[in-house]
């Protein structure tokens, strides 16, 4: 990628929010805790609000992965909501796990792709 990660304020902040939603969903796939749901939910909708309108590089090439972000973590909001009870069912568990699981999956792949790791 062929953006410049010194002085660029914005893609700066980007790579903190890809690192704390990183640590939110292993959070979440280690403990099985939904604690971190509003964190997640702030996290992503910034993250979103700074990747769709980038036009460098470094947000372009990662559209594929914002939007698995994106649609695993609504799916998730969604699967929580029909939920019925207090705590999640197990079909509910296993769907939540696996839709944290592809987001934990999008940010590694982000983290790859910028040469992070």
């Amino acid at each position: 990628m062929a953006t410049e990660l010194e002085g660029n304020e914005k893609l700066q902040r980007f790579i903190r929010l890809l690192a704390d939603l990183n640590h939110q969903s292993a959070d979440m796939l280690r403990t099985g805790n939904t604690k971190h749901l509003t964190e997640m939910n702030a996290t992503v909708e910034e993250m979103y609000s700074i990747q769709h309108v980038g036009e460098e590089d470094a947000y372009t090439a990662i559209e594929e992965e914002m939007q698995s972000i994106c649609m695993n973590f609504n799916a998730l909001v969604a699967m929580m909501k029909s939920n019925d009870h207090d705590t999640p069912d197990a079909a509910t568990s296993v769907a939540v796990k696996k839709f944290v699981r592809n987001i934990f999956e999008a940010t590694v792949r982000i983290v790859h792709m910028y040469g992070l790791a």
